[in-house]
């Protein structure tokens, strides 16, 4: 049952995902030829403003999706009735305190702030306007989506991200088309939240007669254990933010808004890459809550195993083979004028690997609340990353971000892997050995392959198809292919 649950969830993740990328790319591309360089730079900048208030909602987001899937699996709708509502109401809270801070910022300091063509300022702040009341309806919208994440309807949840980003896509394109500029991309946005809020809330809790939402079903004490979970959340993410999202904000206060751009195009094809990472760990969380509900440490060894061996075995060729072709990509895509951004996703790429090393185990720490054991890592790693950036994108650009990235990657995986092995008693060498082997030594194969063969992107995509199959075939749990090929409803196995 479990092995079905996770490549269900694993199957409906990524093709939701792709599609909501396929939309922001869309996006992307439109924006960077109609409006240019440093007007997307700025584009860039005002959603990087509002999308930094989801590090309030992430804590409390992922506990909800963990409680609800709890409380479910418990049958206790009373409980889980709490956990929605009480989460209701602190995302209000926590939407109208972000709405005044960034309001303040935008009003007050936004162009002694960051370095913006005095020409692009009005049209700026209009779109930061309306995109500050959008970020209270994200609060409420993400809100909802935790709850079907949580109670493992994963279809309705990609599904209702694609309905926004479709609704952005089109509204966009309405409002570029019509002249009105910055203002209309912030006016765009915000009309797609409002309607993909009214679609949520209809989806999710107007159609499910057991739930609904009401202020009196909130209680102090679903708050303490929201709080009590979330808030070591709240920090890892809020260090993640300062290890990738906060080099926005350094680029905007010492370059000129087109490095933005530059950036954006390099942190898309980050974003897509590491949603491939996180495929498999993303769907695991539910089932990690519901093992740990039933007191089963065999299962959860087995699941770090096997998530995190098949996260490596999936990622690394891929990996390999962007960091060799992902020139070809951003020159398809946006042209030779982005030839900057090739360096920059290149940098990236590295740091994933690192990354992929502790995606799986840290999402099943999230189940298992153990989040703070792994704060003063991601701490540690993140003040390096924010130091080094700092003071590297003064004496090289932009590139200079991407150095502290680096860095700050392979201090927070050194050290989250560290406590992942302690806490599912796996020998290091035994990692090493199972979970890390082949797909490293694969890898490094592949890309001396790829590297000695004519640059052609078909033949390199070919080649990495073949590759990957092979190592399934060889190198997967006859199981697990069994599991796939017949979608046989059956517990995980133990067999390693």
């Amino acid at each position: 049952m479990l092995r079905k649950k996770i490549f269900i969830n694993t199957a409906v993740n990524s093709g939701g995902k792709l599609l909501s990328f396929a939309l922001q790319i869309f996006i992307m591309t439109y924006l960077i030829k109609v409006l240019g360089k440093d007007s997307y730079g700025v584009v860039v900048l005002a959603l990087a403003l509002v999308a930094n208030t989801n590090i309030l909602e992430a804590g409390f987001g992922l506990s909800v999706t963990k409680y609800v899937a709890e409380y479910k699996a418990r049958g206790d709708w009373p409980r889980l009735l709490q956990t929605i509502n009480t989460n209701l109401v602190i995302s209000t809270i926590m939407g109208i305190v972000m709405c005044s801070i960034l309001t303040l910022i935008n009003e007050v300091f936004l162009e002694k702030i960051f370095t913006i063509p005095s020409e692009l300022v009005p049209g700026a702040k209009n779109m930061i306007r309306a995109l500050i009341l959008l970020s209270v309806v994200e609060f409420w919208s993400v809100s909802l989506i935790r709850v079907a994440e949580g109670l493992q309807k994963f279809a309705l949840a990609r599904s209702m991200e694609l309905v926004k980003w479709f609704l952005r896509a089109v509204f966009v394109l309405i409002a570029v088309y019509a002249g009105y500029g910055l203002a209309g991309i912030g006016a765009a946005y915000l009309a797609a939240g409002i309607l993909s809020l009214v679609v949520v809330y209809i989806k999710v809790i107007m159609q499910d007669p057991e739930l609904r939402l009401s202020i009196s079903l909130s209680s102090k004490e679903s708050f303490k254990q929201l709080f009590g979970f979330s808030i070591w959340i709240f920090l890892s993410k809020a260090f993640a933010f300062i290890s990738y999202k906060i080099d926005t904000i350094v680029i905007a206060i010492f370059l000129p808004p087109a490095n933005l751009a530059y950036y954006s195009i390099a942190f898309k094809v980050y974003e897509i890459l590491s949603y491939g990472i996180n495929l498999i760990s993303y769907a695991i969380m539910p089932v990690t809550s519901e093992l740990q509900a039933a007191d089963n440490r065999t299962k959860l060894r087995l699941l770090f195993h096997k998530s995190s061996r098949y996260t490596l075995m999936f990622m690394f060729p891929i990996l390999a083979f962007s960091f060799l072709y992902v020139f070809q990509v951003i020159e398809f895509w946006v042209g030779e004028d982005f030839g900057i951004s090739v360096m920059l996703a290149q940098m990236f790429i590295i740091s994933l690997f690192f990354v992929a090393l502790s995606s799986s185990g840290a999402v099943m720490m999230i189940g298992l609340n153990r989040v703070k054991e792994l704060v003063v890592y991601a701490g540690a790693g993140s003040l390096v990353n924010l130091t080094v950036s700092i003071v590297m994108v003064k004496e090289i650009g932009v590139k200079g971000v991407l150095v502290g990235t680096l860095v700050g990657s392979v201090i927070i995986a050194s050290g989250y892997l560290y406590r992942m092995l302690r806490l599912f008693e796996y020998p290091f060498l035994l990692f090493l050995k199972d979970i890390l082997g082949w797909p490293l030594t694969g890898a490094a194969i592949l890309g001396s392959v790829l590297s000695a063969l004519p640059g052609n992107f078909y033949i390199g995509v070919s080649v990495t198809l073949i590759y990957m199959a092979l190592s399934v075939l060889l190198f997967s749990d006859r199981d697990d292919i069994r599991a796939i090929m017949n979608r046989r409803d059956r517990d995980i196995k133990f067999s390693s």
